[in-house]
């Protein structure tokens, strides 16, 4: 019995996690959005990421908020709190991990993309009205 309490308490300490990290190097705008959960026998979830608090310290207990979806919905509200008019180059996987053959599973979702800023969209609009002024035109 004082196994399975301290196995409930592990858990509920790991607990599903919703995260958005957005870091900004060499002129790019990078936003990285995790969001991973806890399933009992593969299938009953046990906690999963909040992806309404995203960085905060709260999860959805016995419901399932792991997938493409949320992390999407996430991605989106990072936009709009950036500045950014939109993205390119996103790329979504997901990763398994086995905690005591089938007993235990922790699913995650990962997606990375890159914000395009208004400031970059209007310089290159800038770019595309003049005129070439290359030696070899």
């Amino acid at each position: 019995m004082k196994n399975i309490i301290l196995l409930a308490a592990a858990v509920l300490a790991v607990s599903g996690c919703a995260s958005v990290d957005i870091s900004r190097e060499g002129g790019h705008t990078v936003a990285v959005v995790e969001n991973s959960g806890w399933y009992l026998f593969n299938a009953i979830p046990i906690a999963s990421g909040d992806p309404g608090n995203p960085n905060g310290r709260t999860c959805r207990l016995f419901s399932s908020t792991v997938n493409l979806e949320s992390n999407i919905a996430m991605l989106d509200r990072a936009i709009c709190e950036t500045g950014a008019v939109s993205c390119i180059d996103t790329v979504s996987y997901t990763t398994d991990e086995k905690v005591f053959a089938i007993l235990l599973r922790r699913l995650s979702y990962h997606t990375t993309a890159e914000l395009v800023m208004e400031q970059e969209t209007a310089e290159q609009k800038e770019e595309e009205t003049q005129p070439c002024s290359s030696p070899l035109m």
